[in-house]
């Protein structure tokens, strides 16, 4: 199907009454509408449809010898339909060569009347036929020359094939009346054809027949495996056509193009294609499939030294090699490559790195892997072999720079991470006064474990817990485990000494922290029987929940309380990490959301984190204090609690 559009839109004029100006003195013209000298009062119809008839009405117009359209001959054969002082007058306007403009009367006596509204035109444009080079052929390929028949086809200054950039009118050969010829563009597609002008909305005109376009061929594509960068070729023909080539993961666009002939186009593999079909795309959008391409990998890998050690070098070794982007080992996400050529790639292994497979990544998302072992420490000797629990211990090998903690056989493995020395082939440390057993189990940096045998440890009689940090709050009672409880007379957190001892067993104590107690970090202090002591670790010390306000507060609309706010309460006796805790109900405990917010006195202003947002079915909220947090209530004024839809009925601190 062919389609024109006409670029000009016309538009619709009604008949409207014209003055008239008489130019010659020697006809003597009234101009009065219907007396009793020669007049125009109107014409039409306007626009005029070119090769119909235009009308003229007035006076005595029966005396019109001449009339001239611009642009046009004169017009002499004038019908005159009727006569007197209500006269009609008719013409046929030339198909051709008449222009938009005012129209000249002639009166027989040599006089001129001049029509002050201008005459314009429409065009009942017709398509009757198009073909591509000789008659009735309707295939052609880009560049051939398209002929187009009809009438009225001079209007048309453009043509828009299918979808695409409009063939100007210089472009076109000849374009007269009935002809209209313009070379197929690039952009030109098989399939139904649609001709268009310039206009942005004009009218159509069809035809029934399809144009079909002969598209560009494809011959070969070589090579079908290849690394990126190197140069793909696709030969064939019309391939001019051609203004990109999509492959998987990349598309080349034809200013990429190394060379582009009618018969070949070639182009540098993108770094990102990987395998898959490569298909070339036509200037129109169609879409032509070239075959298919396997990309390279490197290959024949190798690594060395093997085993390597954690934080060390590791060279890799193979072929295209300077296709990798990114290195990863197993459990580190901090690799980076080092060093890289075609045949050679360096990186430094984490600290975090396990062994197995190393993985080498491409831009276009293939990988490769190659597998590699590790160092592990070794421990050759323990001095000494046999000990007494909480003895000191040395343990000689290599690579013991790798260890990051020890753990020790006893009723529970008890794990230690401070040494008091520690070098490539050595470590030295105090041995947990509550490990008995034999061997130990090395924890090293990147996660794994290397069990050791040589050392024995006999049960020591001295007091010892199996955690070297105990928790527990003022005035509450608090569980610690270990072993050799029954030797202990008396225990101390700092200076202060324990008064309430619930129970006791060799291996469990339970006793209660001193209420006179401030909450701290203190050592914990066995004496036993002899009056020895052991600071068997650490204990830190909570404070108990303290209320610092109760009532009977609706935050149903962002209401804040400020009870805890200017001088409500001293938050300068509060230290960072401490909590505070929100005891309340919602207002609706089917919400899906509730919540409470922490401010300032001054301007209200937000604590760090401090939206709590909640569900109606919660009773309790906490916010933990930081020193941030407490720097704004001491210098800005307290607390100031607000919230949506919840009662809050008790507020702690802890």
């Amino acid at each position: 199907m062919i389609k024109l559009n006409n670029i000009f839109v016309m538009l619709l004029v009604a008949l409207v009454g014209l003055s008239v100006t008489a130019c010659s003195s020697d006809d003597d013209l009234n101009t009065d509408q219907y007396g009793n000298d020669i007049a125009v009062n109107s014409f039409g119809p306007c626009p005029v449809l070119r090769g119909g008839m235009l009308y003229f009405y007035g006076s005595h117009l029966d005396q019109i010898s001449e009339i001239d359209l611009p642009g046009a001959d004169p017009i002499t054969a004038i019908q005159v339909l009727t006569a007197g002082s209500h006269s009609k007058i008719s013409i046929e306007v030339p198909a051709e060569k008449c222009d938009t403009g005012i129209v000249v009367l002639k009166t027989v006596k040599g006089g001129t009347i001049s029509t002050i509204s201008p005459v314009t035109y429409r065009e009942d444009i017709k398509l009757t036929d198009f073909y591509v080079g000789q008659e009735n052929n309707k295939i052609g390929a880009v560049g051939d020359i398209a002929t187009i028949k009809g009438d009225y086809l001079k209007s048309y200054h453009g043509i828009i094939l299918a979808d695409h950039e409009p063939v100007k009118e210089d472009s076109c050969l000849p374009h007269d009346h009935n002809t209209i010829q313009v070379p197929m563009p690039e952009e030109s597609k098989k399939g139904e054809r649609m001709f268009k002008d310039l206009a942005s909305s004009p009218p159509e005109i069809s035809t029934e027949d399809t144009l079909t376009v002969t598209l560009p061929t494809v011959q070969n594509l070589t090579p079908t495996t290849l690394k990126a960068g190197a140069t793909i070729s696709v030969t064939g023909s019309s391939l001019t056509q051609i203004a990109s080539v999509k492959l998987n993961g990349a598309v080349v666009a034809d200013s990429e193009f190394i060379a582009q002939t009618a018969t070949m186009v070639s182009f540098a593999l993108p770094v990102k294609a990987s395998d898959g079909e490569v298909t070339l795309v036509t200037k129109s959008g169609v879409e032509i499939p070239a075959g298919s391409i396997t990309t390279v990998v490197p290959t024949d890998l190798a690594v060395s030294p093997s085993p390597v050690k954690n934080g060390k070098t590791i060279t890799i070794t193979g072929k295209d090699l300077d296709l990798i982007t990114g290195i990863a080992f197993p459990n580190a996400t901090d690799a980076t490559i080092a060093t890289q050529s075609a045949t050679q790639i360096t990186a430094k292994i984490p600290v975090t790195a396990q062994e197995g497979d190393i993985t080498l990544s491409l831009a276009n998302g293939k990988t490769v892997s190659v597998a590699y072992t590790l160092v592990k420490p070794a421990v050759i000797n323990f001095i000494p072999t046999t000990l007494t629990a909480g003895d000191r211990v040395v343990l000689t090998g290599t690579d013991l720079d790798l260890v990051k903690s020890i753990t020790f056989p006893g009723e529970a493995d008890i794990e230690i991470t401070e040494f008091a020395a520690q070098s490539e082939t050595s470590i030295g440390l105090t041995t947990p006064v509550a490990a008995s057993g034999s061997g130990v189990i090395l924890n090293l940096m990147n996660g794994t474990t290397v069990k050791v045998s040589g050392l024995t440890i006999n049960a020591s009689t001295t007091p010892a817990v199996n955690s070297t940090e105990v928790e527990g709050t003022v005035g509450e009672y608090v569980t610690v485990s270990g072993k050799n409880f029954n030797n202990v007379e008396a225990i101390y957190i700092g200076g202060t000494k324990v008064t309430k001892i619930r129970s006791r067993s060799d291996s469990e104590i339970t006793f209660q922290i001193p209420a006179s107690i401030a909450p701290a970090t203190y050592d914990f202090i066995f004496i036993t029987p002899e009056e020895t002591k052991f600071t068997v670790g650490k204990i830190i010390v909570n404070s108990a929940e303290k209320t610092i306000w109760t009532g009977s507060f609706d935050c149903a609309n962002w209401a804040g309380n400020q009870d805890l706010a200017w001088g409500g309460y001293d938050w300068s006796t509060v230290k960072a990490g401490q909590v505070l805790t929100f005891y309340f109900t919602a207002n609706d405990t089917s919400a899906s959301w509730v919540c409470i917010s922490v401010r300032q006195g001054d301007k209200w202003d937000n604590l760090p984190n401090a939206q709590i947002d909640l569900t109606g079915s919660s009773t309790v909220a906490t916010y933990t204090l930081t020193e941030t947090a407490l720097n704004q209530l001491v210098n800005n004024g307290g607390l100031v609690v607000t919230g949506k839809d919840v009662t809050i009925t008790k507020i702690t601190l802890k």
